[in-house]
């Protein structure tokens, strides 16, 4: 629900852009972690099995990478929008 509210708050279409793609990135991830562990379930041939964990593990890792971005994006602006309003404040 945070990723809505970062999406529909007066930020420019670059940040707006760049949210998004942390969002459907996250979710590509995710979904394509879920399916390499189904693949590997019940995988008789030890290599094969392997290879799937491996790419359940792959995109597992982006997808927290895809998360952290996010986040990372959000306490700049917060930064950035917190120090502006102090600007604003001493200026009044």
């Amino acid at each position: 629900m945070a990723e809505a509210t970062y999406l529909n708050e007066n930020k420019s279409p670059q940040i707006k852009k760049a949210l998004a793609e942390c969002m459907a990135g996250a979710r590509t991830a995710e979904i394509k972690a879920r399916n390499y562990l189904k693949l590997s379930q019940g995988e008789q041939d030890d290599t094969i099995y392997e290879a799937c964990r491996s790419m359940h593990r792959f995109y597992n890792a982006l997808h927290e990478f895809f998360l952290e971005e996010q986040r990372a994006i959000a306490v700049l602006l917060n930064t950035r929008e917190q120090g502006t309003s102090s600007e604003q404040s001493v200026a009044a």
